[in-house]
C-alpha cells in the first residue's frame, strides 16, 4: 500500500503538500493565456494545485504499475504542471514531451514513445489529434478533465520513494539522436537545491517564464522551482512568447518577477522584435536574475537587452549566464546574480591552440560562473587528466545531480558517464562540451565533436558563425552553422546561412552576399571555406529546444539533399 506522507527523496510532492497545507488559499501557478490582444490568467491556488495532483495520481495508479512510463503531452500550461505532479507522487517515470504540431515535432516524439515505450500518456481535453497521431504507441491514454481546477479526492496519498527515476529527460539531440537521461529522485532534489542555493532571488520572488516544460531548464526552472520554493510561478506557452516578445517582458513587470530566464535568441527577439511603444510603462526593477544558459552567449545580445531595458529598472548584473545540460539534470555552473555578467576576448590564434589568451581583438566569450554544487573539471579528452586553467579540454563533472546514464543505452552511457580521473574517486560526466577556466569563470568554447581541424589548427564553428552574422545583415541571426567536411581529399570549412527574406533576392545579389561571407572568414580566420552555402529561412536543422543540429546539416550537405538558393567555392581570388 501507498505511503501517507512522502518519502524524503520525493522532494517536490512533499514541498507542495506542505504549501498546501499552510498557505492553502495562495496563488501557487498562473498559466497565460491570450486571446488577441487580451492575455486570461487562469490561477491555482496550492490546496487546488495539491488536489488536481492527488486526483490525477490516484487515476495513474488504477491503470498503471509503479515504475511504468508515463508520457506527458499536454497543453503548455496548468495541465502539464498537474501531469508532471501526479507522476511524482504516484511514483510514475514521468516522459516529458509536447504535443506535435508540424511533421519535425512528430517525428522527434514518433522516436521518443518507440525508446520509451510508455504505459499510458496524458493528454490535455482540447487535443483532438494525439490519439490518431501515434495510436498504440501511446499505450492507455488518459484526457485530463477540462476543469483541472475542480478536482478533489478525499483519500490524500503520494506514494514512498527509494531510488527510483522520476523522469526521463529526453536530450534535446543536437549531435546524436535524443536518448532519455534518467534522472532519479535524488537527481532532481539535488538540482533543485543547486539553483535554489545559487539564485537568491527564487527563494521570495515570483518566477515568470516562457520556457518550455518539457526542456530540462524549463521542467526544473519554470515548472518546479516555484513549487519548490513556495514561490508564485507563471507562465505562457513558448509560441505566445514568438508571436509576441513584449508579452514576456510584460508578465515580469506585472507579477513582480524577481527570476526569469531564456536563451540567446529569446533575448535578441525582446530587443528586435518589440517597440518603444510596446515597452512604455514596463517596471523590471524587481528582476534579479534572468538566467541564460544558451550555447553560446552572444555579449553583443546581453549588452543589447540591457541598454534597450534599462530604462525600465532593468539592471545589467540581472544576467546571470550559466552552463547545464540534460545528463547533469540541468545546473552545472551559474554566475552570481548579483554580479555584472564578465565578457572577454580571446586570441584565436591561441584558442586554435588550446591556450586561453586575452587578446582586444580576439574572440568575445561570455563567462559562466563557477560551480553550482558540485565538482567541475577541464580534462584533456585524449589523456583523461585535468589540464590547467586556461587551457581548453573537455567539461567533466561530478555530483549529486549528474545521472546515472541512457535509458534503455548502455553502449552510449558507458561513453558518456562513469570516467575516471587520476587521484579521484568520484564517477565523471563526460560533457562533450569544450571549456576552460580562466580567473574563477568557466567558459564555453564549443563542442568536442563539433571540432573544424584544418590543417592542425583548431576551428570552433560558433566562432565562425558569430564572425558571419556580424558581416552579413541578410543572414538570420542565430541561424548559421559551421562544420567540416571531408571532400575525399582533405577537411573543409563548410558554412550554411538562412537568409532572413529569399523572396526578392536577385541570383547576384546571392552569389554577391557568399563571396562576401568567404572572404571574411577567410581574412578573420585564416581559413577559405570551401563553401558557403545560402539558403532559405527554416532550412537549418534545429533541436527542439533551439540549438543548431550541425551534424545533421553536415548529413544533408554531404548527401546533396539540402536544397540551395547559392553557393560559392572554389579558390579565392589573389588580393
Amino acid at each position: 500500500m501507498p505511503s501517507k506522507t512522502a518519502s524524503p527523496q520525493n522532494v517536490l510532492a512533499a514541498r507542495l503538500a506542505e504549501w498546501a497545507r499552510t498557505k492553502p488559499g495562495a496563488d501557487a501557478y498562473t498559466e497565460l493565456r491570450y486571446h488577441g490582444a487580451e492575455c486570461v490568467p487562469i490561477t491555482l491556488n496550492y490546496a487546488q494545485l495539491h488536489g488536481a495532483a492527488l486526483m490525477l495520481a490516484h487515476q495513474l495508479r488504477a491503470s498503471t504499475d509503479p515504475g511504468d512510463r508515463v508520457a506527458i503531452l499536454c497543453a503548455h500550461g496548468i495541465d502539464y504542471v498537474v501531469a508532471f505532479l501526479s507522476c511524482l507522487y504516484s511514483n510514475r517515470v514521468a516522459v516529458p514531451l509536447f504535443p506535435a504540431t508540424g511533421t519535425r515535432n512528430h517525428a522527434r516524439i514518433e522516436g521518443v514513445l518507440a525508446d520509451a515505450r510508455p504505459a499510458l500518456s496524458l493528454i490535455s481535453a482540447t487535443d483532438r489529434t494525439t490519439s490518431a497521431l501515434f495510436g498504440p504507441a501511446l499505450g492507455h491514454v488518459l484526457t485530463l478533465p477540462a476543469d483541472i481546477a475542480a478536482a478533489a479526492v478525499t483519500d490524500p496519498v503520494i506514494d514512498t520513494v527509494r531510488a527510483d527515476l522520476a523522469y526521463l529527460q529526453y536530450t534535446s539531440g543536437s549531435t546524436r539522436a535524443p536518448a532519455g537521461v534518467e534522472v532519479t529522485h535524488a537527481n532532481f532534489a539535488a538540482a533543485l537545491d543547486q539553483v535554489w542555493s545559487a539564485v537568491p532571488a527564487v527563494r521570495h520572488k515570483p518566477i515568470v517564464t516562457w520556457l518550455p516544460f518539457f526542456h530540462d531548464m524549463g521542467l526544473v526552472l519554470a515548472l518546479s522551482l516555484p513549487l519548490y520554493s513556495g514561490v508564485h510561478g507563471v507562465t505562457m506557452a513558448p509560441a505566445e512568447f514568438v508571436k509576441r516578445p513584449i508579452r514576456w517582458l510584460r508578465a515580469c513587470s506585472e507579477y513582480g518577477a524577481g527570476t526569469t530566464g531564456g536563451p540567446n535568441f529569446g533575448l535578441a527577439l525582446a530587443v528586435s522584435a518589440t517597440t518603444p511603444r510596446e515597452r512604455a510603462g514596463l517596471d523590471l526593477s524587481r528582476l534579479d536574475a534572468l538566467l541564460n544558459g544558451a550555447e553560446p552567449i552572444r555579449p553583443d545580445v546581453l549588452a543589447d537587452f540591457t541598454a534597450t531595458y534599462a530604462a525600465h529598472g532593468f539592471r545589467n548584473h540581472a544576467h546571470t549566464p550559466g552552463y547545464g545540460l540534460a545528463e547533469a539534470t540541468l545546473p552545472v555552473t551559474i554566475c552570481r546574480s548579483e554580479d555584472d555578467p564578465v565578457a572577454l576576448r580571446f586570441d584565436r590564434t591561441a584558442l586554435a591552440r588550446g591556450m586561453a589568451v586575452a587578446a582586444a581583438d580576439g574572440v568575445p566569450l561570455v563567462g559562466c560562473g563557477g560551480a553550482a554544487g558540485q565538482q567541475v573539471a577541464v580534462v584533456h579528452a585524449g589523456e583523461r587528466i585535468e589540464v590547467a586553467d586556461g587551457t581548453v579540454g573537455e567539461i567533466w563533472v561530478a555530483g549529486p545531480n549528474v545521472c546515472a546514464g541512457y535509458y534503455g543505452n548502455p553502449v552510449a552511457t558507458a561513453e558518456r558517464f562513469g570516467a575516471a580521473l587520476p587521484g579521484s574517486a568520484e564517477s565523471w560526466l563526460r560533457t562533450g562540451d569544450l571549456g576552460f577556466w580562466y580567473e574563477g569563470q568557466l567558459y564555453i568554447a564549443g563542442r568536442l565533436k563539433d571540432l573544424i581541424v584544418i590543417d592542425g589548427r583548431n576551428h570552433f564553428p560558433a566562432d565562425i558563425e558569430t564572425t558571419v552574422a556580424a558581416c552579413a545583415p541578410e543572414v538570420r541571426p542565430g541561424h548559421v552553422t559551421a562544420f567540416g567536411h571531408d571532400d575525399g581529399h582533405r577537411e573543409e570549412v563548410v558554412v550554411v546561412a538562412e537568409l532572413v527574406t529569399a523572396e526578392t533576392t536577385a541570383a547576384d545579389e546571392l552569389a554577391a552576399l557568399a563571396h562576401r561571407i568567404r572572404i571574411t572568414i577567410a581574412t578573420v580566420h585564416e581559413v577559405p571555406p570551401g563553401a558557403v552555402v545560402l539558403v532559405e529561412p527554416g532550412r537549418i536543422p534545429k533541436t527542439s529546444s533551439g540549438k543548431l543540429r550541425r551534424g545533421e546539416c553536415r548529413a544533408l550537405y554531404g548527401s546533396g539533399r539540402l536544397p540551395q538558393l547559392a553557393a560559392i567555392g572554389g579558390e579565392l581570388p589573389q588580393r
